[in-house]
């Protein structure tokens, strides 16, 4: 029957030659044929593996020989968002062993996007500069800001150096004799120690 067929479309101009066989049926393509990864397909049988829906001319991805529509490869295949969920299409961060898209990695704290500073990490989140020490660095003991650089440890806390002063005075008591009044210091000319020294 195809014989016949194939000889009544030829004496009508129609070219009816084998053009291969269908990689998914495994019969002879007459007619349109797609070439694809390799092999030749009867367009209705150039399907996503997945979803199976024809592919035809549209974009597709292949995965181990097979081939995929657009949404189906990056839905199974694509790096996911570790805040959306959503797979990652283009650029990407890579980060705290995870993925993320650009615009999702952010300041846990705040939102902020991070620029050249990086971030700084706290139980498995980003954090921005001014929030991780603001919510995690150690506090000073005169000013309660935040400490980020060097810092003096007295008087069971912890001190910028500009803040080490006396609670009287306000000079500079770092490297010289102080004593602790209500957990401050105070240099011992307030207290009043230097006047014996001075009696003499």
């Amino acid at each position: 029957m195809l014989g016949n067929l194939q000889a009544d479309m030829s004496r009508q101009g129609v070219n009816t030659s084998q053009k291969g066989c269908c990689s998914a049926c495994d019969k002879p393509i007459v007619g349109q044929v797609i070439t694809a990864l390799g092999k030749t397909w009867h367009p209705e049988h150039f399907t996503c593996t997945h979803c199976s829906q024809e592919l035809g001319t549209r974009n597709f991805f292949e995965r181990d020989g097979k081939p995929y529509c657009e949404a189906d490869y990056h839905n199974l295949f694509s790096p996911r968002c570790a805040y959306c969920n959503g797979p990652i299409l283009d650029k990407c961060v890579t980060a705290l062993e995870k993925t993320w898209h650009m615009e999702h990695f952010f300041c846990a704290q705040c939102g902020k996007q991070f620029g050249e500073d990086g971030f700084h990490e706290r139980e498995g989140k980003p954090y921005c500069r001014e929030d991780y020490f603001d919510m995690f660095a150690p506090k000073c003991g005169a000013c309660n800001r935040p400490i980020m650089d060097n810092y003096i440890s007295a008087l069971n806390s912890q001190w910028h150096p500009d803040c080490f002063v006396c609670r009287d005075c306000k000079k500079a008591v770092q490297g010289t004799t102080f004593y602790a009044v209500e957990g401050k210091p105070v240099c011992p000319k307030c207290i009043g120690a230097d006047d014996e020294g001075d009696d003499e």
